[in-house]
């Protein structure tokens, strides 16, 4: 079973400014096929964007509260490598959260398999 990495954004789900945002970070378009969230294909690596159902209390910080994902995070985005290249697949979402980070607009958090925090982000009040 492969790993997966999400970032959770402080945006609505299919924020136009965040697509675009990420679509100028992996400079691609998204794909709107039916059935599906939109995505991008950078080579092996599938970014999906969307809204989510996590729950607020399904992971914590490292200080121990719990992550407002549904409340204060409703945009998800998902990366997976189909090939199962975990390094490549964090390397596209390092991309995509250094975008996010230098627009100093979004909240975000970048979760490795709903398991690890690997980065959080808030700007500036």
């Amino acid at each position: 079973m492969s790993r997966q990495t999400f970032i959770f954004v402080s945006a609505p789900a299919l924020d136009a400014d965040l697509m675009h945002l990420v679509e100028q970070a992996l400079g691609g378009q998204f794909i709107r096929a039916e059935g599906s969230d939109p995505y991008i294909r950078v080579g092996t690596v599938a970014v999906y964007i969307g809204s989510h159902e996590f729950d607020d209390d399904d992971i914590a910080w490292p200080q121990g509260s719990d992550i407002p994902r549904q409340s204060q995070y409703p945009a998800m985005i998902e990366i997976r490598d189909t090939g199962g290249n975990l390094r490549h697949q964090q390397g596209i979402a390092s991309k995509i959260f250094a975008a996010l980070r230098s627009t100093g607009r979004y909240r975000a958090v970048f979760i490795d398999d709903m398991q690890k925090i690997l980065d959080s982000y808030s700007p500036a009040e």
